[in-house]
């Protein structure tokens, strides 16, 4: 399959997200060993412990003593990584013995997934701290991820090490953004992302982007030259293209960043419905919508409903922009607080929550809210009583409040209810059967019909409480003929195909 050419243009970009660390930023979340140990593998020798001294910075370093072999070997576990960028590992060491470094990149390939490189420098360690590091810069379009071990040898051999750092090179404050992050495609059709590339300084204007295309089993990698503030990569969907999610990953190892999109092709029956549904949208421009919900919200951030229906929308009437601030695991008492700046999980999410202030707010939650909470005298799903995690009463009054403490925020609003889906009970229900028969407790119990139906009526009265629409998602996703396609195998989370159905059910709502 031929990955269409590259066309360069000046234009303007907007910020989008970087897919790795920037430049100066730890992807080690232990690199001072406060969380524990680093891992071994069961083949490799020595021991590897956390003492309270000596220590470099925190509270804790690692203890790493070479075994009877006369040598030791850890590894930081491996981080996702962007081809075409350069990073840097460092640490601090002391001790006895002989240290190296060495990095293994992971490829997304099951019969060869490993390239190792083993350098030739190696620090003699003393009682004085030093400074061990080691360059890696992956060029395999298939890599995907980096991990970097560390070897001490020597007989009764023994280091203390601290402060570990991987970062990708890179200007200070190096960043690489692409607009827009999610297009939605027919087979032989054109799209354009703009790319650009910043610092501290100020735009990057000269240098080179990599471009990775994955499409499926099919991977491609171009290199590019900057041609100014603005770079604009064009790309043609296969006339012959099978449906596919296909990504593309654009980094610059001179300012350290990277980004990426999605291209999300469709068959054209597909894309010729989400068009007619978008024009017969109402919508008032300048438009900024914000979704507010849990995981069916928060996750496949970039190409999930969110992006899907604002895509549309921006395609069709213009001057549309939105903000996906769904957070994975949460009930509407969660929100409320998070709503109210007490420090609930994630807080950060509602910072800023109304700048720009929302023309239309969407909330869907529901799912977390119904689930039944488990007790260890509870052997089957049949003896789980209606006791879910917020109760009815304290859920309606909560969301009630929720809208309303909004509205004074955004008075011009409009505001949207989104149902809880309906899950895959058969698979909800056997995953209770397997915890209890393997841990003797069952945990919470997701997706229950009747559970989910006390809660989708609250949302109706909710929705007429607060002069609030209500968009039911529960019956479509409910009775759809394949519905096991629309879930991933939890049975309650969306697949790509339940993202486009929700999707479409609120444009057809917005034309209503």
């Amino acid at each position: 399959m031929r990955i269409p050419a590259v066309a360069l243009i000046i234009a303007c970009c907007a910020a989008q997200a970087v897919v790795s660390a920037a430049p100066g930023d730890n992807m080690l979340d232990n690199g001072g060993f406060e969380k524990g140990p680093w891992a071994q593998s069961e083949a490799w020798h020595g021991e590897i412990s956390v003492v309270d001294e000596p220590v470099l910075e925190g509270t804790k370093a690692g203890k790493l003593v070479a075994g009877p072999e006369g040598d030791a070997m850890i590894y930081t576990g491996y981080v996702p990584v962007a081809v075409g960028l350069d990073y840097r590992f460092t640490i601090m060491a002391r001790g006895s013995g002989t240290l190296s470094l060495r990095s293994t990149q992971v490829r997304s390939v099951p019969d060869d997934p490993y390239l190792i490189e083993r350098p030739e420098a190696r620090w003699q360690l003393t009682d004085e701290w030093q400074e061990a590091s080691i360059e890696v810069s992956p060029r395999d379009p298939l890599v995907t991820r980096l991990g970097i071990m560390v070897q001490l040898e020597g007989e009764g051999a023994e280091a203390i090490l601290d402060d570990a750092l991987l970062t990708p090179n890179g200007l200070p404050g190096g960043m690489l953004t692409i607009e827009p992050s999610y297009v939605m495609l027919a087979p032989g059709e054109t799209t354009e992302l703009r790319v650009c590339a910043s610092s501290e300084a100020g735009p990057v204007t000269e240098g080179t982007l990599v471009v990775s295309v994955n499409m499926g089993d099919v991977v491609s990698r171009e290199e590019l030259t900057i041609a100014g503030e603005t770079t604009t990569w064009t790309f043609t969907a296969p006339e012959d293209i099978e449906p596919v999610e296909a990504t593309v990953s654009i980094v610059n190892a001179q300012v350290g960043g990277g980004a990426s999109a999605w291209l999300d092709i469709v068959d054209a029956e597909t894309y010729a419905q989400f068009e007619a549904l978008a024009e017969a949208a109402n919508l008032e421009t300048p438009a900024h919508l914000l979704f507010l919900g849990d995981s069916l919200t928060d996750q496949q951030r970039d190409h999930n409903y969110t992006d899907m229906v604002s895509f549309w929308l921006n395609r069709t009437h213009g001057d549309v922009t939105y903000r996906n601030a769904g957070v994975g695991g949460d009930y509407i008492t969660r929100m409320w607080q998070r709503l109210q700046g007490e420090g609930a999980n994630r807080q950060e999410m509602y910072e800023g929550l109304f700048e720009p202030t929302p023309t239309r707010v969407f909330i869907w939650t529901g799912h977390n809210d119904s689930k039944l909470k488990p007790k260890p005298e509870y052997q089957t799903p049949d003896d789980y009583p209606f006791d879910p995690v917020v109760p009815l009463d304290e859920f309606e009054e909560t969301y009630v409040n929720f809208i309303e403490y909004m509205r004074q925020q955004a008075p011009e609003a409009e505001f949207t209810v989104i149902s809880a889906s309906s899950s895959v009970h058969e698979i909800t229900r056997e995953t209770v059967v397997k915890r209890i028969a393997s841990a003797g407790n069952g945990g919470s119990y997701f997706g229950k019909p009747d559970a989910l139906e006390q809660f989708n009526e609250r949302m109706q009265s909710v929705a007429a409480a607060t002069d609030a629409d209500y968009v039911d998602v529960y019956e479509p996703t409910r009775t759809y003929p394949d519905k096991p396609s629309l879930f991933t195998a939890d049975g309650v989370h969306m697949t790509h195909k339940g993202n486009l159905l929700v999707a479409r059910l609120l444009l057809e709502y917005l034309g209503e």
